[in-house]
């Protein structure tokens, strides 16, 4: 199966979920991932599985899923486990386990994202991916919300109480975390162009109307995506940064 085939399949399978396992997240964002994926067959972990909407997906189309999740209870596919973990903490998976793994909108939620990322390399076999999604706080609209009121967009009060967004996600620290490790940025995609209410209330507009449509016509890049997405490749190339190292 090539790329474009299973990027067509998941997003009609997608359209299938009852709305109890459908996306909680900003629109675009599940496509977003879904168009980072290159491998198209064997093990995958999905980290933060939520109600567990894309680990069945993925079954779907012929993956073999693994999912993990810090509230496992809300996981409700049938015929489908969700173990608990704490991504913050070290996973309970051997090295060079897992094809892909999948952290969709979870990044944000990490005290210590820099450890998860780590983690994920090293339970990724070699070629493996690591695909997740985040808020753009790089864009104009997250700029100018923090020039406004000292905020970032999706990081503001209620995003802090009502789902714990702790952790800004920069292309820079990605990019260094990465020479930390054995994997590096392969790619870089984003969802759409659009911006959250002043309450930080992702706007769903079902993809109509004139003003998705004079969205959809701009470009859409670092400064105008809502949602980011990376895909970070595990190599054979040792880590290019000594964290232990202090230059005199």
């Amino acid at each position: 199966m090539d790329s474009g085939k299973l990027l067509s399949q998941l997003t009609d399978l997608l359209q299938l979920l009852p709305d109890d396992s459908a996306p909680q997240t900003a629109p675009g964002t599940w496509e977003c991932a879904f168009r980072l994926l290159k491998k198209k067959e064997g093990d995958v972990l999905v980290a933060g599985a939520g109600r567990g909407g894309l680990s069945w997906l993925l079954n779907k189309v012929g993956f073999n899923v693994s999912s993990v999740d810090l509230h496992p209870e809300h996981f409700i596919i049938k015929n489908m486990a969700c173990s608990f973990a704490d991504l913050n903490k070290k996973m309970e998976f051997d090295d060079q386990r897992f094809e892909v793994i999948l952290a969709v909108e979870v990044m944000e939620h990490l005290e210590n994202p820099w450890f998860f990322l780590r983690e994920a390399i090293r339970c990724l076999k070699q070629d493996g991916e690591l695909i997740f999604t985040t808020p753009n706080v790089e864009s104009i609209a997250s700029r100018m919300a923090f020039m406004l009121g000292g905020e970032l967009s999706y990081f503001k009060e209620p995003s802090f109480v009502g789902c714990y967004h702790v952790t800004p996600i920069y292309s820079w620290a990605i990019e260094r975390c990465c020479r930390t490790t054995t994997g590096s940025i392969e790619a870089i995609e984003y969802s759409r162009f659009d911006w959250p209410s002043s309450d930080d209330v992702p706007k769903h507009d079902g993809g109509r109307g004139l003003r998705r449509k004079i969205l959809d016509s701009l470009p859409l890049n670092k400064l105008t995506g809502e949602i980011v997405g990376y895909r970070i490749r595990k190599n054979a190339m040792p880590p290019s940064i000594d964290r232990g190292k202090h230059s005199s």
